[in-house]
């Protein structure tokens, strides 16, 4: 749904100066370097590139770490993970302004391995302070409001933090301190690394406070929620919303957070408002699954199921994916990095995954992990996104199940396997207790469909009868993005939810093109071939479908979309382009290309009033 519908409210830390509450006891410092004097003093514009000038105290646990370029912080090391508590604090930065349009402060940053039980907000800050003194415990900290990201691309090159304002209360003073905060627990680690810090005279969007629940309401997670007697008090709950029946009227869904999940028993657009008006909220807010929303409501109890019950709307605080389920780093090319597994955590999901083979976990724990094929086992193996790796924690295990898979595929049979790339299909799980690849059923070692996966080239192009499915992968269709603007950095994903899908919303509309290109599928034997899709189209908005969505074919595709000559094909029925609703699409020609070897496209454009999204969930030809 579009942004300009939404009740937005930005969820960040409050800006107002207060304590920074339950800051534990000091038990020794770790000075980054020199023993830097905290009255040192640096003016506007304040600049540090690598914040190797930043002073490092540490509560518990690992400290941060500074190096030529970068500071890092992180709680995992040599195969551990440690409980940790550490800041990293500025010199102090004299805030007099020559002008009075504010002052506003930049950094860059790559965040990794975040999980679902990751709290994100909470063990990422950056704060600041005017009575720092050389102890953190003692001093008085401010929450700038920093709403850190977990990287997109999965690797580590570094990103811009969104512009963070300086609240008025911090301007025009002598010493401000700025503090990043690391923490983690004992069971998973983030690695958070900063550069390129700066101060400055200048403006930034400060985000609004997020409203206060009224006196009479507790605010508490989906496990305390669900730990609650059933009561006449009011609980105000944030998650994210599950699968959305199509044309619910009453608004019965999934509720989850990172601490469980909830059922809500019907939803209002306020508190005491009209029933069964499900769908008058959801047009009005753009509400959609996949969203994290705030909701009020008690604690009731159905034959002993918890439920939400006389549950109202406040506010959506983050849109989601538009089709819900677990997609926060969808492939963009249908294959999961190691990196996308690990932040996707267990979804069990059926999932093509990509990687190099770097080892084995030859005993029941997973620290057995080892990198050799000497001693490997013949029931797994390790992937990892990089062939050197030698860190348990950026890899993932791979459980080989009898037969074919394992007797190719175990480095004890097959010692010249480590370090091959290597497609693996199967389902993402927990296994030896971290997210991990389970159930195998295809691999290739090349992408071209040997040993069970299904690419085709040109001198080995899919026969007739063919069939995609693409809620099981993605059935080798390559995305090209011709164009994307805004903060868009993909068009088409894939997913076991709803196949293909194709959206340019994110932070608003976006103008874009982009194609969905099939493997070469040989008619040289068919004399009147057709073509069938199974598909959905939703916010179209009333505009035409075919301004927006087409479906192609080509007999001279060799890679780029761009540069082929495209025929667009005849579609006899196309989704009504305002819900969910999945249809298929009846036949559709390709006698024109019969006795020929063809491409088939899926093309989709957006602009900045209209951007669709198109779902596809199978494509046969026969």
């Amino acid at each position: 749904m579009k942004k300009s519908l939404i009740n937005l409210f930005a969820v960040v830390a409050l800006l107002g100066i207060t304590a920074c509450a339950d800051v534990p006891e000091l038990p020794y410092p770790l000075p980054s370097g020199d023993d830097t004097d905290p009255t040192t003093s640096g003016s506007l514009p304040f600049t540090s590139a690598s914040l190797n000038d930043f002073t490092v105290q540490t509560i518990t646990g690992t400290a941060w770490s500074l190096g030529s370029s970068y500071a890092k912080a992180s709680g995992y090391a040599d195969g551990s993970t440690t409980a940790t508590k550490t800041w990293l604090v500025s010199p102090a930065v004299n805030t007099t302004m020559i002008g009075n349009e504010g002052i506003v402060i930049n950094f860059e940053y790559v965040l990794r391995y975040v999980k679902s039980s990751t709290d994100v907000n909470g063990y990422h800050r950056l704060m600041a302070s005017t009575d720092y003194d050389g102890d953190v415990t003692t001093a008085t900290w401010v929450n700038l409001g920093f709403a850190p990201k977990e990287s997109a691309t999965q690797d580590w090159t570094f990103y811009s933090a969104t512009p963070i304002g300086l609240p008025e209360e911090l301007w025009n003073q002598e010493k401000v301190y700025f503090a990043f905060y690391f923490e983690c627990d004992g069971s998973n680690s983030t690695t958070w690394e900063i550069n390129s810090f700066s101060v400055e005279e200048g403006t930034a969007d400060v985000p609004p406070t997020p409203p206060t629940p009224p006196v009479d309401v507790q605010v508490v997670t989906v496990a305390e929620f669900n730990a609650a007697a059933v009561s006449d008090i009011w609980y105000q709950l944030t998650g994210k919303v599950g699968t959305l029946k199509s044309g619910d009227v009453y608004g019965n869904f999934d509720l989850s957070d990172e601490s469980g999940s909830v059922y809500v028993y019907g939803l209002l657009a306020e508190k005491g408002g009209a029933k069964q008006q499900f769908q008058d909220l959801v047009a009005a807010t753009g509400l959609e699954a996949g969203d994290k929303i705030t909701i009020i409501g008690q604690r009731g109890d159905y034959q002993g199921k918890i439920e939400v019950v006389n549950a109202y709307f406040v506010q959506i605080v983050e849109k989601g994916n538009g089709g819900g389920g677990n997609n926060d780093t969808p492939p963009v090319d249908g294959k999961y990095t190691v990196a996308q597994v690990i932040a996707a955590g267990n979804p069990a999901t059926q999932a093509w995954v990509k990687g190099y083979i770097v080892g084995s976990v030859p005993d029941k724990s997973y620290n057995s992990a080892t990198f050799t094929a000497d001693g490997a086992s013949q029931t797994n193996i390790l992937l990892a996104d990089d062939a050197s790796c030698t860190d348990a924690a950026k890899c993932i295990p791979v459980q080989l199940p009898s037969g074919n898979v394992r007797s190719s595929l175990n480095l004890a049979d097959n010692a010249g396997n480590l370090g091959k790339f290597v497609y693996l299909y199967g389902s993402l799980e927990k296994y030896f207790g971290v997210p991990g690849l389970k159930s195998v059923t295809e691999f290739s070692f090349d992408g071209t469909g040997t040993d069970g996966g299904d690419d085709q080239g040109d001198d080995n192009p899919a026969t007739l009868p063919y069939t995609a499915d693409f809620t099981k992968s993605a059935c080798n269709f390559t995305a090209q993005d011709v164009e994307l603007t805004g903060d868009l950095t993909y068009v088409w994903a894939q997913s076991a939810s709803y196949g293909w899908k194709a959206s340019a919303y994110k932070n608003g509309n976006q103008a874009t093109e982009s194609w969905l290109v099939s493997p070469v599928i040989d008619l040289t034997s068919a004399s009147a071939p057709v073509m069938t899709v199974n598909h959905a189209l939703n916010y179209l908005s009333g505009a035409n479908a075919a301004d927006f969505i087409s479906i192609c074919a080509s007999t001279d595709y060799s890679g780029d979309a761009t540069k082929a000559t495209w025929t667009t094909l005849t579609v006899p029925t196309w989704p009504s382009g305002s819900d969910w609703t999945f249809v298929d699409s009846g036949d559709i020609s390709l006698s024109a290309f019969a006795g020929k070897k063809v491409t088939i496209a899926l093309h989709y454009k957006s602009t900045t009033a209209t951007a669709p999204t198109w779902e596809v969930k199978t494509l046969a030809v026969k």
